[in-house]
Formats: structure tokens, C-alpha cells, sequence
């Protein structure tokens, strides 16, 4: 009698042609990275302080008037693209994710993106190491039709909830 081995074969995936998506910075670059940080974060934080300054709207907009705006004034009465988002901002600030989402999804998931960034950044004012986007694995016409799919997208549950709301 004859035993048979069996053995997987873990096929290590193929890498990409034009590299890797995210690139870990070199030794080399640390001061460049601190210099970038110290930017990110002032800029990040400054934005995430604003948000928190501010008192978000029980209505889903308006909130950018505290900062002496004027109220929007778009065409046939309806919210504007980024209607929402400062208030989606002052409610993730306040960890209240869920109503930002509510609010204004792309207001809210930029909001998250921006608490993030300030990580990665405080991480690399901290140790000098980050990552960086590889562009030629990023396809522009790609993240220009993501981008606008996104923002139509949520002026469409915009426009929904504010008809919805009764205007």
C-alpha cells in the first residue's frame, strides 16, 4: 500500500508590473517626510479644530454660516453638491460617524479621511516614515469618474433627504 502525499501549492500572487500602490519611504528621506508632516498636520488639524469649533446644524445645513458664509443659494431651491458637508466635519469630530454619514455621506467619509491623514501624518512628524502613492498604478480617468460618481451621489441623497424633509 502507497501513501500519497497531498501538498497545497500557495500560489503567491503575481506582482504588479509597475510596482507596488503604496511605497514605504526610504532612510534617506526622513527629513522630507518630517517637513511634509509638519504641513499635513497644520493644515489637517487646523481644518479637524474648525470643525470642532464650530456647533453642527440639527438640519443638515447651514453650519458654514458660523464662519460668516452666506447660505447657499442654489438653483430651484435645492441643497447645493457640498450641502451638509461642514456639518457632516463638526459631527465627526465629535464622534458621531454615523449622523455624519447620515448628513452628508461624502461630507462624512472626507471627514474620516482627514482624521486619518492627521494619524499618518502625526506618525510620520513622529518617526519619519510614511508611504507614498505609486501614480503609475493610479489611472486618472479612474479617479475622476470615482470622484464624480461619489459627489453625484451624495447630492442625489442630498436633494432625496432634503425633498424628503420637505424642503
Amino acid at each position: 500500500m502507497t501513501t500519497r502525499t497531498l501538498t497545497r501549492h500557495h500560489a503567491r500572487p503575481t506582482p504588479h508590473p509597475l510596482g507596488p500602490l503604496l511605497i514605504p519611504t526610504r532612510d534617506g528621506e526622513r527629513a522630507h517626510v518630517r517637513c511634509w508632516a509638519i504641513v499635513a498636520v497644520l493644515i489637517l488639524g487646523g481644518v479637524l479644530g474648525v470643525a470642532g469649533w464650530l456647533e453642527p446644524s440639527p438640519t443638515g445645513r447651514g453650519t458654514h454660516q458660523q464662519l460668516g458664509l452666506p447660505a447657499c443659494h442654489f438653483a430651484y431651491g435645492l441643497p447645493c453638491p457640498t450641502c451638509g458637508m461642514t456639518t457632516a466635519f463638526a459631527y465627526v469630530v465629535r464622534g458621531r460617524l454615523f449622523t455624519a454619514l447620515a448628513v452628508q455621506p461624502l461630507g462624512g467619509l472626507l471627514a474620516i479621511a482627514t482624521v486619518l491623514g492627521l494619524g499618518v501624518a502625526i506618525r510620520g512628524l513622529l518617526t519619519g516614515r510614511t508611504w507614498r502613492v505609486n501614480w503609475y498604478r493610479v489611472s486618472p480617468a479612474r479617479v475622476a469618474g470615482l470622484t464624480a460618481v461619489m459627489v453625484l451621489g451624495a447630492w442625489g441623497y442630498k436633494i432625496l433627504t432634503f425633498i424628503g424633509a420637505g424642503g
